[in-house]
This record gives C-alpha cells, sequence and structure tokens, in this order.
C-alpha cells in the first residue's frame, strides 16, 4: 500500500473485521469456500481502490511546480483560507473522498453480499 492515503494500517484492520463477519456467517464447514471466496474479492476490490486513491493523492502531492501545481493549490485555497468548500484536491479533506474513506463498513458489505454469495457460490467468481 502506497503512504498517501495513510490507510496502510487501516486496510488490515478492515481486513480482520471482513473476514470475521464472513467466518461468523458460516453455518456449514461446505460454505467455508464460499466464504472466503466472498472475502477474497470484496477485500481485493476495497484495498486496490484504495492502492488507486493513494497513488492520485501521491501524483496531487508531488507536481513539479508548472500549471498543474498551480491548479491543485487554487483549489485547495478555500480550506486553506478556512473558507467552506465541498470538493478539494486535497483527498484528505475532500468530503467526497473522506466519507468513502472513512466512511466504509466492512463487515456491513460482507453481510449485504453474503445471501448473493451463497446464490452463486458453485461458480468460479462472485459478482
Amino acid at each position: 500500500m502506497l503512504p498517501y492515503m495513510s490507510q496502510g494500517a487501516a486496510m488490515a484492520v478492515e481486513d480482520a473485521a471482513a473476514l470475521a463477519a464472513v467466518l461468523s456467517l458460516v453455518e456449514s464447514s461446505q460454505q467455508l469456500p464460499c466464504a472466503l471466496k466472498l472475502y477474497e474479492t470484496e477485500r481485493r476490490k476495497r484495498s486496490g481502490q484504495m492502492q488507486n486513491a493513494s497513488l492520485l493523492n501521491g501524483k496531487l502531492w508531488h507536481f513539479a511546480d508548472g500549471p498543474e501545481q498551480v491548479m491543485r493549490d487554487e483549489s485547495m485555497k478555500p480550506e486553506v483560507e478556512g473558507k467552506s468548500f465541498s470538493w478539494s484536491a486535497n483527498q484528505w479533506s475532500d468530503p467526497v473522498t473522506q466519507w468513502w474513506a472513512y466512511g466504509y463498513d466492512a463487515e456491513e458489505e460482507i453481510e449485504n453480499r453474503w445471501e448473493d454469495a451463497l446464490k452463486h457460490c458453485s461458480e468460479s467468481t462472485i459478482p
């Protein structure tokens, strides 16, 4: 995990929560492969998205002086000045990114996908 979203440890905590959640839903040993496939599918998706966000944030913070850097700095001006803002190139303070990154509930995601995963258990992939 790249360091630019400061979420490496958070992904490990989410992994643990998701694994505990999926294992708590297993009612028979026959469901275990399906549960582990669901866990893998969900965690690869989420951690991949966070890795992409981190990669983007790293690029944003390391622009060379020039037009991109000036545009980035201008987009952050309201928050630096303590004014209200609805979005920011600074993903740590961007409201949508904050909701997506910090409002994620790994247990809820697993629980919401469980019944559908069981229906597709015999298939090689979980939708």
